[in-house]
């Protein structure tokens, strides 16, 4: 069994990455997924993205009673012979469902230094109700 070495693998790797870049970078096509958190509070579904790079006005935010999606774009940083990409350009997409009731018309967002903060109300639920239903 041959001797294997981890480090010589990352090599390979970096290798490879490096080749790969110079026959073909990111397009705006292929879409990206910008990461999230997401934290749910007494209150309030919380939800912080990081957009480094995008305009708050290429940024699209949906919210309706089931779910949350945001759309945008990011430009590429430079028109440039590219020797490496690690950073996604282009379209970008994110949806989550949301199994608790909100209140969408009270939703909120900041952006600020690349990080996007939704803050999604939950649905004030009283608890249950009695009725008393006369039976002919």
């Amino acid at each position: 069994m041959p001797d294997f070495r981890f480090d010589e693998m990352a090599r390979l790797l970096d290798e490879i990455n490096r080749f790969g870049a110079g026959l073909r970078g990111p397009s705006a096509d292929d879409g990206w997924a910008p990461q999230v958190d997401i934290h749910e509070r007494e209150d309030a579904l919380v939800l912080v993205l990081d957009l480094p790079g995008v305009k708050k006005e290429d940024i699209e935010l949906q919210v309706d009673g089931s779910g949350i999606t945001l759309e945008g774009r990011r430009p590429r940083a430079m028109q440039a012979k590219d020797l490496r990409l690690e950073r996604p350009v282009g379209r970008f997409r994110r949806s989550f469902r949301i199994d608790v009731p909100i209140e969408p018309s009270r939703t909120q967002a900041s952006y600020r230094d690349g990080v996007l903060e939704i803050t999604v109300p939950k649905a004030q639920i009283s608890g249950p109700t009695r009725v008393k239903v006369d039976v002919t």
